[in-house]
């Protein structure tokens, strides 16, 4: 990797462009699931070039050495539209939106000194149409939810389509354990008990024991592209469950594919995103060690893991975003932009979850009885 990789080369106008239709010169968007920028007034379609970079991993080491002493906290900006003019504020978690006034594409200039940036990206491959659908049958769904939730379904406010930052660590890893093998076997035992009429009897049953033996042995695997969120801005439980990308589909970063759409700048850094990469990482190694001990049960006493030829990839994943109040508490619904999976909070309705409540009883009040007359 060459020094200039390190350092922030592209002007911030090549990152995140205005592009004018060829048709009547209006700004195109990104068209998901195509490689082409539409014109939303007059529909000619212009084709995305292809681009012949690599999606390629970088080297962890290096990055963080020449991230050493910098600050790169993302800050709320006045950033002024270079299209229309016009000034406005981009909030601190994003580096591209687009202009309030003429919808132009917009920027955050202290962005462009940051040390790095997306080289790859996932493009949206549902529309906002598709993913407000998926929106409305998972709201269908949610049976204990209040009424008003499902008339909220019926309209698209507050659906916006962002990309949010990732960081993808690679690594190899070599482990060492010590451990207990565990192999179950069963044997007969007799017991007395009282029969229905109180009489003693005899009877059988199988018993299970476990023979434990030492073990300890070594385990290799090569992790590839475990996925850490760079964002601060979703609550972990719902962006957890919309995670699931399939990264086979990154391509190169190209500003066309931004167009029309937010991004966010990463909140969490490099250096900070490794350790929760390497949970992930210690779990599969748990996994394999447990494998490799055998047996019908185990015991990991210890795990002594060196990591190697630690790489990373800064992405870009699609999600459309929903947010809405509900009785001045704030809810959000995610949609993946890459599958079209959605979650999400969703209020309950007290009254639906009160009729459940007593269905459940009377259930078991029935069961109770019709067992007395037995």
């Amino acid at each position: 990797m060459e020094q200039s990789d390190l350092q922030p080369t592209r002007p911030e106008n090549a990152f995140i462009k205005t592009f004018p239709c060829t048709g009547c010169g209006a700004k195109l968007s990104f068209a998901p699931g195509t490689r082409d920028l539409q014109c939303e007034y007059c529909g000619t379609k212009n084709a995305i070039a292809e681009n012949d970079d690599r999606v390629e991993e970088l080297d962890f080491a290096t990055y963080l050495k020449a991230l050493e002493g910098k600050m790169e906290a993302a800050e709320v900006e006045e950033v002024k539209c270079g299209k229309c003019g016009a000034e406005q504020t981009l909030a601190g978690n994003l580096f591209a939106g687009h202009c309030t006034f003429c919808g132009a594409a917009i920027v955050s200039k202290s962005y462009a000194s940051r040390r790095i940036k997306p080289k790859s990206i996932v493009p949206f491959q549902v529309g906002k149409a598709s993913a407000q659908e998926s929106f409305r049958r998972w709201v269908k769904g949610l049976w204990l939810a209040p009424n008003d939730l499902k008339r909220y379904a019926q309209s698209d406010a507050g659906l916006s389509g962002v990309y949010l930052p990732y960081w993808t660590y690679d690594c190899h890893t070599e482990s060492d354990y010590r451990g207990e093998r565990g192999d179950d076997y069963y044997t007969n035992e007799t017991y007395t008990t009282q029969n229905d009429k109180g009489e003693s009897v005899t009877q059988t049953r199988r018993v299970k024991h476990t023979r434990w033996s030492a073990a300890s042995g070594h385990v290799a695997h090569f992790h590839d592209d475990v996925l850490v969120p760079a964002s601060k801005g979703l609550p972990p439980g719902i962006s957890d469950s919309v995670t699931r990308f399939n990264l086979k589909g990154l391509v190169p970063y190209q500003p066309e594919f931004v167009s029309g759409f937010q991004a966010e700048a990463y909140q969490v850094g490099l250096r900070e995103g490794f350790p929760v990469a390497k949970t992930a990482i210690d779990g599969t190694i748990g996994t394999l060690v447990r494998r490799d001990i055998g047996g019908d049960q185990q015991r990991v006493h210890s795990v002594s893991t060196r990591y190697d030829d630690v790489k990373f990839k800064h992405v870009l994943l699609p999600v459309w975003i929903s947010a809405y109040r509900y009785r001045d508490k704030a809810y959000r619904f995610l949609i993946n932009g890459q599958t079209g999976e959605v979650s999400g909070e969703s209020p309950k309705s007290w009254w639906k979850i009160g009729f459940l409540a007593l269905g459940v009883l009377v259930v078991l009040v029935l069961v109770l009885v019709a067992g007395g007359r037995r």
